[in-house]
């Protein structure tokens, strides 16, 4: 690791944000409680509660790093070492299926998972559909199709055996945790394996949680993080190949993390697998971007003489996948997850049980292997407990997480903070403001004249009444909804003709995803593959194509039959994301142009009244990003896969017999002749695959698809976008009501008497100078965070 590069000190921001939104809080609650008997009471208690969520947004900030892998690169073996104790299941075979949030709670005893009742639902629907899936297929073809999987091998039966499964919305308890994710995990893989088209992640919002105490990390002695970590642990990019649902899932993970964290394993560096680790990384940063992205190195424990350097290491990963290079030399960090965790699994076993022997530490075996490689049994019955925790502080310090951690959880600070802080920070000013806004208006007004003070009051009515003709009036709205829906109307139609399928366009296409399809596809892969380049001869020739494939099992047939639908279904997918691309663009145009359009008629009415009352208010126009729903699945109205049955003649076979004829010594002597005689016919069943069957339902696809987008626009136009057309016109009438209510309550002070009001002013007199400080400062630490953080 070269050297490190100092991080922003968001920390200390934190606190003082922190701090500040606690003073705001109570200055609000004070006035609220002040004056408990005006109309005004009500509307600051409102404030004060807004500015304790705030508060709260800040205090219990998340800070979520995702961590991904390619197959046996170490990733459950990283997060365990970072929890310090094993809580995540791992086996050889890919065991991540679905994605999981493991929170540090550091008031827990023990690690809590905690399922929904949306993913309690989903598995207990998706349990008895594999039940009904087994009996339909029995249990001797479903084990052909586990085959690749031999450590599920004895699940089919034992669902089959089963009345139900329970699922509980909390499990207590390592060990319990670790059986009930290795069981989801499970039931996903047995449903994508013996049921490809249903997938149980297609409804899935919600992922599991896990809350635990991390016994040993160093982010136990962070007394500078305010917020709470989140770990989550998502499939593999190579997992998530396999589901085009899962793609989805994972993705929305990687958007909702301020830090991804891809692990290499070194061992594999410069080797054959090279080539998939780089696919793997190049799909992160399709869903991700570079931004925020960092890299574990893991395994570094292997090295040997001759292996390449850690300087080398960060060249190369510089070079191979564009990341650390430059002044992003702190993103590639060298690690040895096996020696985190062994130091951290000990290390938690001895905080958790103090004063127990050397003997009764369970994890003193596995620590003892990696700091006493030669002799660790005949060390560890001479070794104290005191002498195995040195050995695991140290191995803890070679393993390099404190970098590692200590790194990603200032970058999780930088960019995970700031936002929330901002945020948090902008609705405190804000109240303050108002709060400011109405103190003067109202001292000053109660000592104006009551003629003058009437004439504002009505003044301001007149501005809201100008505010509502203004939205009643406002066609040129209209005609920009119009337009908006006939230019994406001619988005659809066009892409809607371009993504039309046949037989002759539908494997002609260059597509770099075909080389996943054939890798995962084994056997049958190849099949599919030779059949694209046969297809693409045959173009190229003009000779008659096939539009149907002919397997001789049902196994072959059906395995064609998932890539052949696989595929097609990324094709889909690319169609969408061009749909959305292309929409979004003429969204944003058109939410401009209103946005220019509305200010331009509103603005003079704004003008007029911050001329009159001396004040200042802002609003900005903010509609919501039109978003497309990706869910879908293909429900073929017929099999994918047709048996046949055929007669297959089986030529003549030729038969020896004896004969006897009156032209060979008159019937007295018998003479053998030789006969050809046909054989009866051979029945053969085979299995066919329609191409064109896949075509046509595609095809339906994508048209059902593009209607639900040309609704879902209508409804956009219809209610959302009017919807925050309504809301700008709302704030505005607030705003101007609310100088007019704070006239109006001056006008019922004035009839107090004249110590009243003059104690009254004084009051609200003294709420200036502290009002004005806290803005002050708002104003500073907002400053100060956009000098921390840099410009993207």
């Amino acid at each position: 690791m070269v050297a490190e590069v100092k991080k922003p000190n968001i920390q200390s921001l934190q606190t003082n944000a922190i701090d500040l939104l606690g003073q705001v809080g109570s200055l609000l609650h004070r006035v609220s409680t002040a004056l408990s008997s005006d109309t005004a009471s009500e509307k600051y208690a409102k404030f004060q509660r807004e500015v304790a969520d705030a508060t709260r947004n800040v205090s219990d900030l998340e800070l979520r790093m995702a961590i991904v892998a390619p197959m046996k690169a170490g990733k459950s073996t990283i997060i365990n070492a970072i929890v310090g104790q094993e809580l995540l299941p791992s086996r050889n075979a890919a065991m991540t299926t679905l994605p999981t949030e493991i929170i540090f709670d550091p008031q827990l005893a023990e690690p809590v998972l905690v399922l929904t009742q949306q993913i309690q639902d989903i598995f207990r629907d998706t349990f008895t559909a594999l039940q009904r899936k087994i009996t339909e297929l029995g249990l001797d073809r479903v084990q052909e199709r586990m085959a690749q999987y031999p450590h599920l091998a004895k699940l089919p039966e034992k669902i089959q055996g089963m009345t139900g499964i329970a699922i509980d919305s909390k499990i207590s308890g390592r060990l319990p945790i670790i059986n009930s994710l290795r069981a989801l995990n499970d039931i996903i893989r047995l449903c994508s394996v013996l049921d490809p088209l249903s997938d149980p992640l297609q409804s899935l919002i919600d992922v599991p949680r896990i809350y635990s105490p991390f016994y040993r990390s160093g982010i136990t002695d962070r007394a500078d993080i305010a917020g709470k970590l989140v770990i989550v642990d998502t499939p593999g990019p190579n997992e998530a190949g396999e589901n085009l649902k899962l793609v989805n899932v994972v993705a929305e993970q990687l958007q909702a993390s301020s830090v991804i964290l891809i692990v290499l394993n070194f061992t594999e560096l410069n080797t054959k697998a090279e080539d998939e680790i780089k696919k793997d990384v190049a799909r992160v940063i399709e869903l991700r971007g570079k931004d925020n992205l960092y890299v574990l190195v893991n395994k570094v424990d292997q090295r040997k003489e001759g292996d390449m350097t850690p300087e080398q290491v960060r060249q190369f990963v510089a070079a191979e996948f564009g990341i650390g290079d430059g002044e992003q030399s702190d993103r590639v960090f060298e690690i040895s997850a096996r020696w985190a965790f062994s130091a951290a699994n000990f290390l938690g076993e001895v905080q958790q049980r103090p004063g127990v022997d050397v003997a009764q530490l369970r994890t003193a075996r596995s620590l003892a292997q990696d700091v006493f490689p030669l002799d660790w049994e005949e060390e560890l019955q001479e070794t104290t407990v005191n002498q195995l925790q040195k050995k695991a502080e140290k191995l803890w310090n070679k393993s390099g997480f404190d970098l590692f951690l200590t790194n990603a959880v200032n970058a999780l600070m930088t960019e995970a903070a700031p936002r929330c802080i901002t945020s948090s920070l902008k609705i405190a000013k804000g109240r303050l403001l108002e709060l400011l806004e109405d103190t003067q208006l109202r001292s000053r007004a109660i000592n104006e004249d009551g003629e003058k003070l009437r004439l504002e009051v009505a003044a301001l009515d007149e501005d809201i009444h100008s505010i509502e003709n203004c939205r009643n009036s406002l066609q040129e709205i209209e005609q920009i909804k119009i337009d908006l829906q006939e230019k994406l109307n001619k988005i659809l139609e066009n892409l809607q003709q371009e993504g039309k399928l046949s037989v002759e366009t539908y494997l002609l296409q260059e597509d770099p995803h075909v080389a996943d399809f054939v890798a995962k596809g084994g056997t049958t892969g190849k099949v599919f593959a030779n059949w694209i380049a046969q297809q693409k001869q045959e173009v190229a020739t003009e000779s008659k194509r096939l539009s149907s494939m002919e397997f001789t099992t049902l196994r072959d047939a059906e395995e064609f039959a998932g890539l052949a639908v696989a595929y097609a279904k990324r094709r889909v997918d690319l169609l969408l994301e061009k749909v959305q691309e292309n929409s979004v663009q003429v969204i944003d145009e058109a939410r401009q142009k209103m946005m220019n359009f509305l200010d331009e008629q509103t603005k003079p009415i704004i003008d007029r009244a911050r001329e009159r009352l001396n004040e200042n208010f802002h609003l900005n126009l903010s509609l919501p990003n039109l978003r497309f729903q990706s869910d879908y699945y293909i429900d073929l109205n017929k099999p994918l896969v047709i048996r046949h049955t055929r007669k297959i003649d089986q030529g003549y076979s030729e038969v020896v017999r004896t004969k006897r004829s009156f032209l060979h010594f008159l019937w007295l002597v018998p003479f053998e002749v030789t006969e050809k005689v046909r054989r009866p016919h051979k029945t053969e069943n085979f299995y066919t695959v329609s191409l064109q069957g896949i075509i046509y339902e595609i095809n339906k696809l994508i048209d059902q698809r593009i209607n639900d987008i040309k609704n879902g626009i209508s409804q956009y136009l219809d209610e959302d976008f009017q919807q925050r057309i309504d809301d700008f016109f709302n704030d505005l009438d607030t705003y101007l009501n609310n100088y007019r209510n704070s006239l109006k309550q001056a006008q019922v002070d004035q009839q107090l008497s004249i110590e009243a009001k003059t104690k009254l002013t004084e009051a609200l007199n003294s709420l200036v100078p502290e009002v004005k400080e806290q803005v002050k400062k708002a104003d500073a630490y907002l400053n100060y965070m956009e000098e921390l953080v840099p410009k993207k």
